[in-house]
């Protein structure tokens, strides 16, 4: 699923946005653990001066840095192609949630490249009229 632009001059461009079809919201933090941050804190002994670290708080979500953002889309609907009609007799199109939990990734630079790749290759999808898509 990784493609790349090449241009009329012959230069290769690698892909830089990225399409993630993840099984559920929860799967997340397995998933895109390269994404995850946890804090630590240096604590020393004051008895023997030994040092040793601890984990700060729960690992939390980083969406951006310089290297990368991170859309989290969430559930994609479409339509059925039925129609309803409310109390007020009002027809609306019938919406229906598509499997799966969404995540786009536009990469700035290569810091990140290999674990999105690798990620790409796992979950990643190419779909054919994107419903939210990068400027």
């Amino acid at each position: 699923m990784t493609d790349e632009l090449i241009l009329e001059d012959g230069v290769v461009t690698p892909k830089n946005d990225f399409y993630l079809k993840l099984d559920a919201e929860a799967s997340m933090p397995s998933v895109l653990s390269a994404f995850y941050k946890q804090d630590y804190s240096t604590i020393v002994d004051p008895e023997t001066g030994v040092e040793s670290t601890q984990i700060e708080g729960e690992p939390y979500f980083v969406s951006s840095t310089s290297n990368y953002a991170i859309d989290v889309v969430g559930t994609l609907s479409e339509p059925t192609g039925n129609t309803l009609t409310d109390d007020n007799d009002m027809e609306y199109p019938e919406i229906q949630a598509l499997d799966g939990w969404h995540v786009n990734i536009r990469l700035v630079g290569d810091e990140v490249r290999a674990a999105v790749e690798a990620l790409d290759t796992s979950h990643g999808v190419t779909p054919s009229a994107p419903q939210r898509i990068w400027l």
